[in-house]
């Protein structure tokens, strides 16, 4: 009998045959070029060089950042406060008033108390965990951050999960203009970046919050195809080997997730389909490691496929087996689906259907998100040729979906 430990041993010293550096498709990584969020990154520098030039801001800065999931928010701003901390460590342009930079997750704490003791132990190592009202703990916070000179950059990512009453408004509201009561030294020491995906955020607060929040909003938009594929090219350089990836399956992946319109979703799919790749020992990652990749993190139900017509099923078996047939393809023209498509009918005694009906079946696939059509214009020396439409699937793997058309009792 073999020692399975010895076995595992082996595997884990043998090196990756796809990834140079899987850290880089890490959700904590930040990227050294942040691609297409540069001009975001630069608007917040510049809001925030205020509290960089000089060496007691008159007030406090608050930002918000808006936009929906897997936009780069995140990111932008911890690079953000990443340059911040860099900078304020640098000997030749270190401002006089020192800048804490601190980054919160809402989602995980939860309540103004957790937020503000978890900040207290940054200064003070045996902070208590308890005994403290909220307004107190604001009230040490600015006074420890006056005594010290010191100016807190606090971001507090997903505050949806944080701003959920009136009493969580007003305490708010304390961070932001309690200073304003000290008569003997009113400056801000307290600057905030909050992180909402909800749109319509300033509209569930009261006029007073409104007024202090509302003059800043940077708003992220949906990247496009072209801008998700900029993107994970430029992970795949980073983190693969130059030998194991082509441009057509990263536009793939780009055009694959780009309804979606989560860069995080588009990465993992990227490092999914890698790691499959690496776990079969191929050399590459080929479009059918997409396919799987995605159909495991967005499965279709097999009722789906099963109560379609005989003559769909027909038509996605051969969609799916000469994309198995040529693995070095990732889309099939309606011409050799057809010719695919009649060899299937003709081996189970069925006839066929006419081109109307066979591109009206076309559609209805399309429709349930089964296939995709690419339409393509075609020209030569400038002149058009007219336009051809090729067959691609994205949502379930070429492989399972022959076995399970196969396994189907007509």
């Amino acid at each position: 009998m073999k020692d399975s430990n010895f076995e595992i041993s082996r595997f884990f010293e043998n090196k990756s045959n796809i990834f140079r550096d899987e850290s880089i498709f890490s959700p904590s990584y930040i990227p050294n070029v942040l691609i297409h969020r540069e001009d975001t990154l630069r608007q917040l520098t510049n809001y925030f060089k205020s509290i960089f030039t000089l060496n007691f801001p008159p007030s406090g800065k608050s930002v918000i950042i808006q936009g929906s999931v897997g936009l780069g928010k995140t990111v932008v701003v911890k690079k953000f406060g990443k340059a911040v901390e860099t900078f304020c460590k640098s000997s030749s342009s270190r401002p006089s008033m020192k800048i804490i930079y601190f980054h919160i997750n809402c989602r995980r704490q939860r309540t103004w108390y957790l937020v503000l003791t978890s900040i207290l132990r940054h200064f003070i190592l045996a902070f208590p965990p308890r005994g403290y009202s909220t307004d107190e703990l604001i009230q040490l916070l600015t006074r420890i951050l006056k005594e010290r000179n010191q100016h807190l950059l606090l971001c507090l990512d997903e505050i949806d999960y944080l701003i959920i009453d009136k009493k969580s408004q007003d305490e708010l509201y304390s961070l932001i203009r309690g200073h304003e009561e000290d008569l003997n030294d009113n400056r801000s020491h307290i600057s905030l970046i909050l992180i909402t995906r909800d749109p319509h955020f300033l509209l569930f607060l009261d006029s007073a919050l409104y007024s202090s929040l509302s003059q800043t909003i940077i708003v992220f938009s949906k990247y496009s195809e072209q801008q998700l594929y900029e993107i994970l090219i430029d992970r795949a350089n980073s983190g693969l080997k130059s030998t194991t990836y082509t441009e057509e399956v990263i536009r793939m992946i780009a055009s694959l997730t780009y309804e979606v319109g989560d860069v995080r979703y588009a990465i993992e799919l990227l490092w999914r389909a890698a790691k499959l790749a690496e776990s079969e020992l191929s050399s590459s990652i080929e479009f059918e490691h997409v396919r799987k990749s995605h159909s495991c993190i967005m499965p279709i139900k097999k009722s789906v496929i099963t109560d379609l017509p005989i003559h769909q099923q027909f038509i996605l078996m051969a969609l799916a087996l000469l994309l198995i047939n040529d693995r070095s393809k990732s889309q099939i023209t309606t011409m050799k689906l057809k010719e695919k498509y009649y060899e299937i009918c003709k081996k189970n005694r069925l006839k066929p259907r006419r081109q109307t009906q066979f591109w009206g079946y076309l559609q209805k696939l399309s429709a349930l998100g089964l296939i995709k059509l690419n339409v393509y214009n075609k020209h030569k020396e400038g002149k058009s040729l007219g336009r051809t439409t090729c067959i691609s699937i994205h949502s379930f793997s070429a492989e399972q979906l022959v076995e399970q058309i196969n396994n189907f009792s007509y």
